[in-house]
C-alpha cells in the first residue's frame, strides 16, 4: 500500500481562491482572539474616564486636566480591593446573580469573565489548566494539544489506577471542548507553557512553538 500523502501535499492541491480563503479566515480569527480583550479593557478604561472626567467637571464647573485620569486609576484600584475583601466579594457576587438573570447579558457575561481571569489572574489560569500534555485523539496515530485541569484514583475501568481530565480545546477557544479522561501512561508532557499552549490554540497553529517532550 503506498503511503498516504502528506497534508501539506493534499492542501497543495486545493484551488489557489479556497487555500487564500482559508488563510484568511485563519488569520481574521486570529487577530480577532487577540484584539477583543485589548479593545474591550481599553473601552473599559476610556469608558470610565470620560464618565469621571464628566462628573467631576459638572461637579466643579470647570476642567482640571489629568484628574479624569487619576480618578480612573484610583477607581480600578479601589474595584481591585473591593473584590479581595468579603464585602466586595458578596457585591460581586450579587451582581453577577444579577446578569444570570438577563436573558442576553447572561450567555456573554460567563465567557468575558472567564476570559479575563485567564489573562489577568496567574493563579486563577494555573488552577484552571495545569500542565499541557500531547495525547492520541480522536483516534490512534493522531495527537492532539490537551490541557490537564484534574487528576483522580479510580477503579472504574476495572482496575485501581489514576486518570488525568484531560480538556481538549477547540480553536480559537481553549477553554472550550470536550472532555476525556485518559491514564497517565498514555499521555506525552510537553515543555510547553500554558500561555504558549493557548496562543497555539487562538491562533489555529500559525504561532506555533516546538513540541518538545519532557523526559
Amino acid at each position: 500500500m503506498s503511503p498516504r500523502p502528506s497534508s501539506k501535499r493534499e492542501s497543495d492541491r486545493l484551488p489557489m481562491s479556497v487555500r487564500v480563503g482559508q488563510a484568511l479566515r485563519r488569520y481574521f480569527v486570529t487577530g480577532l482572539a487577540a484584539l477583543v480583550p485589548v479593545a474591550v479593557t481599553i473601552w473599559l478604561v476610556v469608558k470610565v474616564f470620560q464618565f469621571a472626567d464628566g462628573f467631576l467637571g459638572r461637579a466643579l464647573g470647570f476642567q482640571l486636566p489629568g484628574l479624569g485620569l487619576v480618578v480612573t486609576l484610583l477607581v480600578i484600584l479601589a474595584v481591585g480591593v473591593l473584590s479581595i475583601h468579603f464585602f466586595g466579594r458578596v457585591a460581586f457576587r450579587t451582581i453577577e446573580l444579577g446578569f444570570a438573570r438577563l436573558p442576553i447579558v447572561r450567555k456573554i457575561y460567563p465567557a468575558v469573565k472567564q476570559l479575563a481571569q485567564f489573562l489577568f489572574n496567574e493563579e486563577s489560569r494555573n488552577a484552571a489548566f495545569r500542565r499541557v500534555v500531547l495525547v492520541q485523539y480522536p483516534r490512534p496515530g493522531l495527537y492532539s494539544i490537551a490541557f490537564v485541569t484534574n487528576e483522580a484514583k479510580t477503579s472504574a475501568t476495572g482496575k485501581p489506577e489514576t486518570l488525568l481530565t484531560l480538556l481538549i480545546p477547540n480553536p480559537p477557544s481553549p477553554f472550550t471542548g470536550p472532555i476525556i479522561f485518559s491514564p497517565e501512561a498514555d499521555v506525552i508532557p510537553l515543555q510547553l507553557s500554558v500561555e504558549e499552549a493557548v496562543k497555539l490554540i487562538v491562533s489555529g497553529g500559525v504561532v506555533a512553538s516546538p513540541l518538545q517532550a519532557i523526559k
